[in-house]
């Protein structure tokens, strides 16, 4: 009995460990892109620059949900989201690879206001929103704005593809190891 005890001990602190060695920090960002009446879409400002509003996923809600209170923190009700990529970032500093879902929706209702955790919310154009997502100030790895950039252009398909994340001086860069596709 001793054994047995002692044997599930080290294979359960074994497994513990790990996960903390690893990190064990896979999980998905879903992004939201939100169009006005205009045609326009909303970008968010955080310490990281102009980008499409996102939620990390690392609690239960069910998908809806959490878009839709995504969309609510700014102030506007949206109809119902529908998934326009779907992307896998693999990465050589980290033995993980990570999801990102966008989807879009329109808003139906609301007038926008800036989350008291971001610097600011507006609406743009899409070229004025692929311009401030590139901005020499952003922080944010190119790759979100090229993944939205497509989403843009071709909002009819929804896309696909994989890149690979490297860190540079700090910074971090990507190479395209699956090129866009339509999933569908």
């Amino acid at each position: 009995m001793k054994k047995i005890f002692l044997l599930s001990f080290i294979i359960l602190f074994g497994l513990k460990s790990f996960a903390q060695e690893t990190g064990n920090d896979s999980y998905t960002i879903q992004r939201l892109l939100i169009y006005n009446q205009k045609g326009e879409v909303l970008l968010e400002k955080n310490d990281f620059g102009w980008m499409t509003p996102a939620l990390r996923h690392n609690s239960q809600t069910t998908i809806k949900d959490g878009l839709m209170n995504l969309a609510s923190e700014y102030g506007v009700k949206v109809d119902s989201p529908k998934i326009v990529g779907i992307f896998m970032f693999m990465s050589d500093y980290k033995p993980i690879s990570q999801f990102r879902q966008h989807f879009s929706c329109n808003i139906v209702d609301g007038k926008l206001k800036i989350p008291e955790n971001k610097k600011d919310a507006q609406w743009f154009s899409i070229s004025k929103a692929i311009e401030m997502m590139s901005l020499p100030d952003t922080k944010a790895p190119f790759v979100i704005r090229d993944m939205t950039k497509q989403l843009l252009y071709y909002p009819e398909i929804i896309w696909g593809g994989t890149f690979l994340l490297s860190k540079n001086d700090g910074r971090i860069t990507y190479k395209t190891t699956e090129e866009f596709y339509p999933l569908k």
